[in-house]
């Protein structure tokens, strides 16, 4: 879960510094839950740096589209018009069936 808190803390970062403005700071965790949530952490590799610097990428773009009013539909994905019942779907999504990918994550890693 840590580096989830990571993604949309950067969201809410940069949103905070450009706006002050709780709406703007609240579509743009959205508009991340939107894009970037399927992404796995596989283990400390050379890859961490790509998927850092997609977070990156995404955040800013987040952040932009929630400057102009622009936010992920409600009826698209797991993402509602609601910032907190968003962040509650990702958790559902996330914290139990995680539990299996993390340990077949381990099980290639370890097959290799």
């Amino acid at each position: 879960m840590r580096s989830l808190n990571r993604r949309y803390g950067a969201a809410t970062g940069m949103a905070w510094l450009f706006t002050r403005d709780i709406n703007t700071i609240n579509t743009a965790i959205i508009n991340m839950v939107s894009d970037i949530t399927g992404m796995i952490c596989d283990g400390a590799s050379n890859s961490c740096a790509m998927k850092v610097s997609s977070v990156v990428s995404s955040a800013f773009k987040a952040v932009l589209m929630a400057m102009q009013n622009s936010c992920a539909g409600a009826n698209d994905g797991i993402v509602c018009a609601d910032v907190e019942q968003t962040i509650n779907n990702l958790c559902r999504l996330v914290i139990n069936p995680m539990t299996l990918t993390d340990k077949e994550i381990i099980s290639i890693m370890v097959a290799k």
